[in-house]
């Protein structure tokens, strides 16, 4: 049985650049990274998951429309799928649109802050802190949580959360 080789950060480059060429609205190429979120193949699913958390990040909102698709996904990827429930979480920060979305990502995010893996850990700091510049009334948790994590012994915690505490404190203020 042939493996699959690894995904590397040359090729999300290169699919961020290939789907973000594609004229707007990227109806096709939006189709068939859902399709591959979808898939039931974990090496697909985990490559169409950083590529959704690289052109949410470059274009937040673009996948808006599925939004509510990516927070179901997020909850429901097997935990030894790590990485595709991170990215995944961080695309759908950066898509969810209304209240009830945003509040049931802040759910999972803090779920995912009380993970054992420090990679899962920043990244929920991370989305906690994206939903939060969104939605005020998560705002002063979230301070509070990044305030604690930007002195933490663990040098990817305090940097994401250092790095957040500026995008939040930019949000409260430009009144946001």
């Amino acid at each position: 049985m042939a493996q699959a080789r690894s995904w590397r950060d040359a090729d999300g480059r290169a699919a961020m650049r290939d789907f973000l060429g594609q004229p707007p609205p990227r109806r096709a190429a939006i189709r068939d990274l859902m399709k591959e979120l979808l898939s039931e193949n974990p090496f697909a699913r985990r490559c169409a998951a950083d590529l959704a958390r690289r052109v949410s990040e470059r274009e937040p909102g673009i996948l808006r429309a599925y939004a509510g698709v990516l927070i179901d996904l997020v909850a429901q990827i097997p935990l030894d799928q790590w990485q595709t429930r991170g990215y995944l979480m961080l695309a759908a920060a950066q898509n969810a649109w209304t209240r009830a979305e945003r509040m049931s990502l802040a759910t999972l995010a803090r779920s995912m802050i009380d993970d054992e893996r420090i990679a899962l850990r920043a990244i929920g700091i991370e989305a906690f802190a994206t939903v939060a510049a969104a939605e005020p009334e998560l705002r002063d948790e979230a301070m509070f949580l990044l305030e604690g994590y930007r002195r933490d012994g663990v040098p990817a915690l305090r940097s994401r959360a250092r790095r957040m505490l500026l995008v939040l404190s930019r949000t409260v203020a430009a009144g946001g």
